[in-house]
C-alpha cells in the first residue's frame, strides 16, 4: 500500500507590492494641509479685520466724547473777551483762512498735535473724568467763527427764525485714538451759541 502523505497547502502566487496606493494617500495629504493652512490664515485676516473695526469704533466714540467736552468747554469758559489767535494759543485758533499767511487746509492738518500748547486736552477745562481703554485721551481746538445770528437754545435748525440777539460760531475739531495710538479718528462739529 502506497503510504499516503499529506498535502501541502496550495500557495496563491507571490505577488509583489508597489506602493501606488502611498501616492494618492500623500497627494489627499497635502491637499488637507493646503486647506487648512488656507482656513487658518482666513480666520487670522478675519479677526484683525474685525479687532480693526472695534479699534475704530473706540476711537470714533472718544472723538464723540471730545466734542461733547470741547462744546461744554466753550459754554463754560469762553466769553467775548477770549483772545483766539493764528498761533492757535492754549488751543484758540482763529480760522487758517485768515491767518497772516492763509492757508486753505483744514485746521487738524495746520495744527501740530504734539504741541502742548495749541491744543486742549480731554477734561482739562471742564473737569470730565478720564476715558478708559484709550492710548490717549482726545486732544481738541476751538476756532472762533465770525459771528453770527443763532436759533433758539444754541443752535440753529432748519426753517427756525434767528432771534434779535446775536451770536458766536465756534468750530470744534478733536484728534481721538482707540486702545491703539495708531488708530485715530478726527471730528468736527460747528456749535453755535446764542448771546444772553
Amino acid at each position: 500500500m502506497k503510504a499516503m502523505h499529506p498535502r501541502a497547502p496550495s500557495r496563491a502566487p507571490h505577488t509583489t507590492q508597489r506602493g501606488m496606493s502611498l501616492f494618492p494617500a500623500m497627494i489627499f495629504l497635502l491637499v488637507l494641509a493646503i486647506i487648512g493652512v488656507s482656513v487658518l490664515n482666513n480666520t487670522l485676516v478675519q479677526e484683525k479685520m474685525a479687532g480693526n473695526a472695534k479699534d475704530s469704533n473706540v476711537a470714533f466714540q472718544a472723538a464723540e466724547s471730545g466734542l461733547r467736552d470741547a462744546e461744554a468747554d466753550v459754554v463754560k469758559n469762553i466769553t467775548s473777551g477770549t483772545v483766539f489767535s493764528a498761533s492757535c494759543a492754549n488751543g484758540l485758533c482763529t480760522p487758517p483762512s485768515t491767518w497772516p499767511t492763509p492757508v486753505s487746509m483744514d485746521i487738524s492738518k495746520a495744527v501740530d498735535w504734539s504741541n502742548t500748547g495749541v491744543r486742549r486736552i480731554y477734561g482739562s477745562q471742564t473737569g470730565a473724568a478720564s476715558l478708559p481703554d484709550v492710548a490717549a485721551q482726545p486732544l481738541y481746538v476751538i476756532e472762533k467763527l465770525s459771528s453770527l445770528p443763532v436759533g433758539p437754545g444754541g443752535s440753529v435748525g432748519i426753517g427756525a427764525s434767528a432771534p434779535g440777539s446775536g451770536g458766536a460760531a465756534y468750530r470744534l475739531t478733536v484728534l481721538a485714538t482707540g486702545t491703539r495710538a495708531e488708530t485715530r479718528v478726527v471730528l468736527q462739529s460747528t456749535f453755535l451759541v446764542s448771546n444772553p
